[in-house]
């Protein structure tokens, strides 16, 4: 029987607001970064390194800020895998995909891009496939969370762009989710595959 968990809105807030401070954060860096080039100076390198510093600190933050934002995007979409029923879980050729491999191929480098794509795939094709079953009206966003993905591979698109298309694609699904859960909690059937 499955059982439709909540949606992981706390990550998934937690998640927006670190990627705001991101971008703050990297705003930070550039303003930085153009007050140190007109203080360059051949002569006295030690000039600039004030600002230079600085604006790489603000980078740091929001590299470890966009990192952290990130996790919680990953502990949302765990979150949202397990809401479909275990013989939906596929991505690809890989069957029976566990809630840690969601996570765990997240972190492997390369492979994490293609990973994650067919993650967004997975899940809204799965969930299309529950509104056969049990009909929901909230619609599936499946190409907002392509976009997502595939803007967050683009450099500096990836800090100022592609969290946002992400929380925009998560709210819709959470919307989904919550459907299933109320009809759940109204005594209506578990997902199955049909």
């Amino acid at each position: 029987m499955q059982v439709v968990r909540p949606p992981a809105r706390r990550a998934r807030t937690i998640a927006l607001v670190l990627s705001v401070l991101a971008v703050g954060a990297s705003v930070g860096f550039g303003v930085f970064l153009r007050r140190t080039i007109p203080l360059f100076d051949r002569d006295d390198p030690e000039r600039c390194a004030r600002p230079l510093i600085t604006a790489l600190v603000f980078l740091v933050f929001a590299l470890l800020l966009r990192i952290a934002a990130s996790i919680c995007e990953l502990l949302w979409l765990e979150r949202t895998w397990s809401n479909l029923p275990a013989a939906l879980r596929k991505v690809g050729p890989v069957d029976n995909v566990s809630s840690g491999m969601v996570v765990g191929l997240s972190f492997v480098p390369g492979i994490s891009w293609v990973w994650k794509l067919g993650l967004i795939i997975a899940v809204a094709d799965g969930f299309e496939r529950v509104r056969a079953t049990r009909p929901f009206r909230s619609p599936v966003p499946r190409n907002l969370g392509l976009a997502a993905v595939v803007v967050a591979w683009v450099p500096g698109l990836n800090v100022y762009v592609a969290p946002f298309l992400w929380e925009m694609f998560a709210v819709r699904l959470d919307r989904v989710v919550s459907e299933l859960l109320a009809q759940s909690e109204d005594g209506g059937a578990p997902p199955s595959v049909a």
